[in-house]
């Protein structure tokens, strides 16, 4: 298996693929009757005629992708690959691509070669049509040969190409029977927390993590992802608040940013979840409060725990504001505070005096004041709802939620 022979017409060889059922194929030909024997030689009869075109094969072959072609022929992949008339495009890591999928999964490649999903893995980076580089936009989604998964392709505003989280580093190899895109990483048809909110139409959080051009990172199999996900009302109600389109919406130049602020690096389900801060892939912190249910900031999850491979999703009804919490760098302390539902008032516990201000959910201040010295805040003034106070002084910050009954 694996044979590459030289014929006559050497114009190109013949790659030999043994089965482990005992098949023996010539390029994609299988032999039909073997061995028939003359004084000068031998006859193999073969189902197909074979030709001397450059296929996706060779590009591997030609271009020392040594650890690729070793799959493709452990795989017994070389008779579909090398097909004159058909037409693929190929997603081919580089040998330090493989490298890193060994070590990642702890094995090597010989560990690799004996997966039995090898050939899922290798399949899932070939695309049954030839798609050159310039014909990719921005966020298409392709099912390849394994349809157990869709690749998303993303084009940067700089012109670089992804499939999922690789990076394409050479481009349109061009052959015979398709076209060969050399990528930095294998690619897995792990589903992924971009493919959560793709399969449940999430259009808008979707149609923005394209627009951020942050599927390489959503897509990333060996990733531990928390996002917490809005739902397309949500997304409506911000652009109401603001005065904006969905398109203009899609267009903010902050908008990989406030994405960001829904990414927790690492994997929370909601019973993982604990009152108080954390920290956002963009560096700034949110508040949990678990007071009444579960609660981010001024959002509700109203879907917890949407299991991907590389993470979890949590729905939200709102996307996250940042004004609830200071962004000043003072130190955080934890604060009580009682009545919790309340009716006319709070009284503060572990935070001697400060300025507060008041949120409601949709992030816009309601009242602000002094910490007096009972440390309680009239709140009769405002209506029924959710709400976040922030209170600082020089050297120390708090938040918490709470409900007005």
């Amino acid at each position: 298996n694996g044979d590459i022979v030289t014929p006559v017409n050497d114009a190109n060889t013949i790659k030999l693929t043994v089965t482990s059922g005992g098949d023996v194929f010539a390029n994609q030909a299988q032999v039909e009757i073997p061995d028939l024997t003359v004084d000068n030689g031998v006859v193999h009869a073969i189902d197909a005629v074979i030709l001397s075109d450059e296929t996706v094969v060779d590009v591997a072959l030609d271009n020392d992708f040594t650890s690729l072609t070793a799959a493709v022929i452990t795989a017994e992949l070389l008779p579909v690959l090398t097909d004159p008339l058909a037409e693929y495009t190929v997603f081919a890591p580089s040998n330090s691509a493989f490298e890193a999928l060994a070590t990642a999964l702890g094995t090597d490649i010989d560990g690799l070669l004996a997966d039995p999903a090898l050939g899922d893995i290798l399949t899932y980076h070939v695309l049954p049509f030839e798609l050159m580089a310039s014909m990719i936009s921005n966020g298409d989604i392709e099912t390849p040969v394994n349809n157990v998964n869709t690749i998303k392709l993303t084009v940067t505003s700089g012109g670089d190409v992804f499939a999922n989280q690789a990076q394409v580093e050479i481009p349109d190899l061009t052959v015979d029977n398709g076209v060969v895109h050399a990528i930095d990483a294998v690619i897995l048809s792990d589903e992924t927390v971009a493919d959560i909110a793709i399969d449940n139409e999430f259009t808008t959080l979707t149609a923005a993590v394209i627009a951020a051009e942050l599927l390489p990172a959503l897509t990333d199999p060996f990733a531990e992802l928390t996002v917490f996900a809005p739902t397309n009302a949500a997304f409506d109600d911000l652009a109401t608040e603001l005065g904006l389109t969905l398109e203009e919406i899609l267009a903010l130049p902050n908008l990989g940013d406030i994405l960001l602020y829904h990414v927790v690096g690492e994997t929370l389900l909601a019973a993982d979840l604990e009152n108080g801060e954390i920290t956002m892939l963009n560096g700034e912190n949110a508040l949990v409060d678990l007071s009444d249910g579960v609660a981010i900031n001024n959002a509700t999850v109203d879907g917890p725990d949407n299991i991907a491979d590389n993470g979890v999703v949590h729905i939200i009804d709102a996307v996250l504001s940042q004004d609830f919490l200071s962004v000043d760098d003072l130190q955080v302390v934890n604060i009580d505070i009682y009545p919790n539902p309340t009716v006319d008032f709070l009284r503060i516990e572990n935070f001697e005096s400060g300025n507060y201000s008041v949120f409601d959910i949709t992030g816009s201040l309601v009242k602000q004041g002094v910490v007096n010295g009972t440390r309680e805040i009239n709140l009769s003034d405002l209506e029924t709802g959710v709400y976040i106070i922030n209170i600082l002084n020089d050297t120390e910050k708090a938040s918490s939620r709470f409900v007005k009954m």
